[in-house]
């Protein structure tokens, strides 16, 4: 250690010799007690993480053989995986995995008003982690010495303690705010469920930062008085620093909560990053100026956020400029309904998986900010999409008679890719973005910008090892599953998929709304083998007119009205192929209505599996 407990005793009184030693150091820390607590967090931690590796590679085992013996096997031959033979792994799904924490409600966002946003509840498997992790740290920060009858060293033990606990904290809590989090592709959990584990180890940390802070204030100030522990705070860098990185936490801890993170979420993001470095800093010089054991954690931690960020710059450099081919060009068209589609001219070939998600920079509207957006197609840079015009787009009808789309284009390499995204106008840099496309020459915006990813979605499953895929979508939610379709259409063509049964349900409020795909629909209802296996449901939940409903065929359907799930599932669970996906993206209360709907089915006979793609930030 670098600093002895007497040393500077002498300035003090009697009583305060005797307290010093308890105010500084570790001087009454029971440190055979905080290692073995340290290990046992994390050991509990690797053992959850195998439980959840194992049942993954179990799921993805099984899925593997299901889609090897489905691939030419007729719809009465998938019969076998379409029917639950585990009462408990059903149960399991049904009432742990997919179930909300009440009732309902999940996604669906807790309001206020219009201005003010609580966040979103839990699922019940979240909230038993969340507990029970809660749960060890107050039981590891409560189980102190007691029977000591000095109470310095008591709160030196508790101030040891939940010192410990802290950074120890720190370590998973910056690692899962990563987006490239090792353990997203390694345990297929999603960046959604990481970021609320990030949030609640957040408030976990600044917790104890506090109780840490207090227990050696309460000693500090038994010394003489609080003036002289105030004197201590100024002059003494050690706790200077162990000041400043408590004060950071608590800031990150005031300006994180959900309503002011949604109402002000650009101004919170660099806040907030701001605050994390801050805390950073001044934890990592208190441990280094008295050569405390943790700092070997706290290093660790510099090191892991440094290559998270190097991961993500060079990533960025790599797929976004060529000698050959230039930089990144995004062409942006503002599309009825306050939408826009956003299409990124990339300098090199990339490869985008059926559910991807992308990080947009527009230096020209966000400056250095970047935001998440699901993609929405990818393809060829050379494959010229067809022409969209928005004041006149053609029916559904019109799109289910075009001719059969040539796969060639699409299974040959190309050098150059284009990634499209759609992106609905709310506010900041998505209202800011469309506002300037619209009062563009022509509605389209020609501006630079740059893509961070492509991020694969966390689904643990193959799609194409399903008999039957239901795939709701709600407003912009269809982006999630464009590729997903168009992707499962090409393996059933070259017969390599399981899936005899696709049906996409896209929920909109207008039939407006309709032209925001109507490029990529266009294509996917070319596809060879479309119609054998695609069926086509949207419901206009306010059509204009009754001429505005019309179903041009059995395959694509319009119905006036809301869409409900459970009517859906009903009918189309009835005829089932094999085992059953049911995948949603769109508004928390849609979501939520399909997950309640989809669990009505599990625990009855039919092998049913359910994903949702969220961004609950």
């Amino acid at each position: 250690m670098g600093f002895s407990p007497g040393q500077n005793a002498h300035r003090y009184g009697t009583n305060a010799t005797y307290i010093y030693e308890y105010s500084r150091g570790l001087a009454g820390v029971d440190i055979l007690q905080d290692i073995l607590f340290s290990r046992i967090i994390y050991s509990s931690i690797i053992i959850v993480a195998l439980v959840v590796f194992c049942g993954r590679v179990a799921q993805i085992s099984h899925a593997h053989l299901r889609r090897i013996n489905s691939l030419g096997a007729s719809r009465k031959q998938q019969t076998f995986w379409s029917v639950e033979s585990s009462p408990l792994w059903a149960n399991l799904k049904k009432h742990v995995l997919y179930a909300p924490l009440g009732r309902k409600r999940h996604n669906r966002e807790i309001q206020l008003s219009s201005a003010v946003n609580m966040g979103t509840v839990p699922s019940r498997f979240q909230a038993t982690l969340v507990v029970l992790y809660v749960a060890s740290q107050i039981a590891y920060c409560s189980y102190l010495d007691y029977a000591i009858n000095e109470k310095a060293a008591l709160f030196a033990e508790l101030r040891g303690r939940s010192g410990m606990l802290a950074v120890l904290n720190m370590v998973p809590l910056f690692v899962l705010a990563g987006r490239n989090n090792p353990l997203i592709p390694l345990l297929h959990i999603s960046f959604d469920t990481y970021n609320l584990l990030h949030r609640w180890l957040g408030r976990i940390v600044v917790l104890e930062s506090v109780v840490h802070t207090a227990a050696w204030a309460v000693n500090a100030c038994d010394e003489q008085d609080f003036a002289h522990m105030l004197e201590r705070i100024r002059t003494t860098p050690f706790f200077i620093w162990g000041l400043l990185g408590a004060t950071a936490m608590v800031l990150l801890s005031l300006h994180s909560p959900s309503p002011v993170r949604h109402a002000f979420y650009e101004t919170f993001l660099h806040v907030h990053q701001l605050a994390a470095f801050a805390a950073f800093l001044g934890v990592y010089m208190h441990l280094h100026t008295d050569q405390l054991p943790q700092l070997s954690w706290i290093t660790a931690l510099a090191v892991i956020w440094g290559l998270e960020r190097t991961a993500r710059f060079a990533r960025l450099l790599y797929l976004n400029v060529s000698l050959r081919n230039g930089a990144t060009k995004a062409v942006v068209e503002a599309l009825p309904g306050e939408a826009c589609r956003v299409t990124f001219h990339l300098p090199k070939r990339v490869h985008v998986e059926p559910g991807s998600h992308v990080y947009v920079y527009l230096p020209s509207i966000s400056l250095w900010m970047s935001h998440p957006f699901s993609v929405a197609w990818a393809e060829p840079s050379g494959i010229a999409a067809p022409t969209t015009d928005h004041s006149h787009p053609r029916s559904p009808s019109t799109l289910e008679k075009q001719p059969v789309l040539d796969l060639d284009p699409y299974l040959t390499p190309s050098p150059r890719s284009q990634i499209t995204l759609l992106i609905t106008a709310r506010q900041g840099m998505t209202r800011t973005l469309y506002n300037r496309a619209l009062h563009s020459a022509g509605g389209t915006l020609h501006t630079t910008g740059c893509l961070e990813g492509p991020y694969p979605s966390s689904m643990p499953t193959n799609h194409a090892s399903y008999g039957t895929a239901i795939l709701f979508s709600a407003g912009a939610g269809i982006t999630h599953h464009m590729l997903t379709v168009r992707h499962l259409l090409h393996l059933t063509a070259t017969e390599r998929s399981s899936t005899r049964q696709i049906v996409l349900v896209w929920s909109v409020r207008s039939s407006d709304h309709l032209c925001w795909v109507q490029s990529f629909m266009d294509q996917i209802l070319r596809l060879p083998s479309r119609r054998d296996v695609l069926v086509i449901k949207l419901f206009i939940s306010k059509p204009r007119s009754s001429r505005d409903i019309v179903s041009p065929s059995s395959t694509v359907q319009m119905f006036p009205g809301r869409c409900r799930p459970g009517v859906v599932l009903d009918e189309v669970l009835q005829s089932r192929v094999g085992a059953s996906l049911v995948s949603v993206c769109g508004p928390g209360a849609f979501a939520d209505e399909v997950r309640g709907a989809a669990r009505g089915w599990i625990g009855h006979g039919a092998v049913v599996d359910f994903v949702e793609e969220a961004f609950t930030w």
